[in-house]
Parts: structure tokens; C-alpha cells; sequence
């Protein structure tokens, strides 16, 4: 038995296989995530798992001592956070420093938990290593898409969507080392059913 902070209890260990589904911004992970739970399979994002971990009081006081502003009546303000990192490379390489390895941890108590068909959902990040033991499901749309998607979203300017495009696009390792490429630059019916031919 093992505790679980995504699921938020005490859950049983199973033996698994794993699958990393990535891919940049707007490029259609969450709708990926949606098709992947109704094949059955067990999906967890990386983001809900920051959100879990940003409720933890030590993380809270960490993520105030690299930016104070983050944090408003003891909450981490995600909207500050995202436009302070996307703006400040020193604020950027302090934050993903500390939260990352705190995700993996989670991410190996879930790993845990599932005997097969799980999908753990991740962004574009520098800390490759993280991914080389799994097999990479990469979600790939091209630029202009993911930026109409992108506008689409409360919060989202069109300055804020060009930096975090041109980060990942600077740091991204895994298109050329993935297992598995969807293109994602039609339909959703165009997207389930290339990811049913990875599955099936």
C-alpha cells in the first residue's frame, strides 16, 4: 500500500507498463487524454499533479521564497506563476528546478498503483532523462493551429503564446525520439482514429 496525493488516499501496488503522452502546447493532449480514457486507459497529467502538490504548505512556502507575487491569501496564483515564467528565465529555471523532481516522485508512487494501460501526460521540459525508460506518444500539430487553439483560452494573449512556443520549441528533445507521432492537425475523429491504429 502506497499514499497516493493525485488521488489524494491509500491505494494498492500493481506491476504496469507506461506510456509518456507529450507534445507542445496546444498541440491536442487533452483531447488525446479524452479518446486514451474512453480505450480504457488510466491517465494522469503532470499539471493536476502540480496543482495537488502547489496545496502542500511546504511547497507553498518554497514557491513564495522564488516569487513572493505567486502567492495571494495562501494560494498559489497559477496565472501569475505561468506569465512570471514564460517572462523571467531565472524565475523559469528556479521553478522547474523544484517542481519537477517533486512531480516524478508523485509519478513513481503512481506507476505503483496501475498494472497496465496507463498514460502519464507531460509537457515539453529540459530534464530529459526523465522520459528515456518509457515509451513517447507524441501529439504534433503545427504552429499556427496550436496558436489558434491557444487564443482560445482565458489568459492567453498572443505575447504569452509566442513565449511559451518559442521555449518549447527550443527545448524540445522528443519528436525525434519518440515511440509513436500523432499529427494532430484535423479533426477529432481524424485524431481517434490515429490513436486507435497506435493501440489496437
Amino acid at each position: 500500500m502506497i499514499y497516493n496525493i493525485y488521488l489524494d488516499k491509500i491505494v494498492k501496488v500493481f506491476k504496469l507498463s507506461i506510456y509518456i503522452l507529450t507534445g507542445q502546447i496546444g498541440s491536442g493532449k487533452t483531447e488525446a487524454v479524452k479518446i486514451f480514457k474512453k480505450l480504457g486507459f488510466y491517465c494522469f497529467c503532470a499539471d493536476e499533479i502540480v496543482r495537488a502538490l502547489y496545496k502542500r504548505e511546504d511547497v507553498l512556502l518554497d514557491i513564495k521564497r522564488i516569487y513572493p507575487a505567486s502567492v495571494i491569501k495562501g494560494e498559489v496564483s497559477r496565472d501569475l506563476l505561468r506569465k512570471k515564467i514564460f517572462t523571467d528565465n531565472e524565475v523559469m529555471e528556479k521553478i522547474e528546478n523544484y517542481i519537477q523532481p517533486l512531480v516524478f516522485v508523485e509519478f513513481e508512487k503512481i506507476k505503483k498503483t496501475y498494472k497496465n494501460k496507463l498514460i502519464f501526460v507531460m509537457p515539453i521540459i529540459k530534464d530529459s532523462s526523465f522520459f528515456k525508460n518509457y515509451k513517447i506518444i507524441y501529439i504534433n500539430s503545427d504552429e499556427e493551429t496550436r496558436k489558434k487553439r491557444l487564443l482560445k483560452r482565458k489568459l492567453y494573449n498572443i505575447n504569452l503564446v509566442k513565449n511559451i512556443i518559442n521555449y518549447q520549441k527550443r527545448i524540445d528533445k522528443y519528436k525525434n525520439n519518440s515511440k509513436h507521432i500523432i499529427q494532430n492537425n484535423g479533426t477529432l475523429v481524424d485524431l481517434e482514429r490515429k490513436i486507435k491504429q497506435i493501440v489496437n
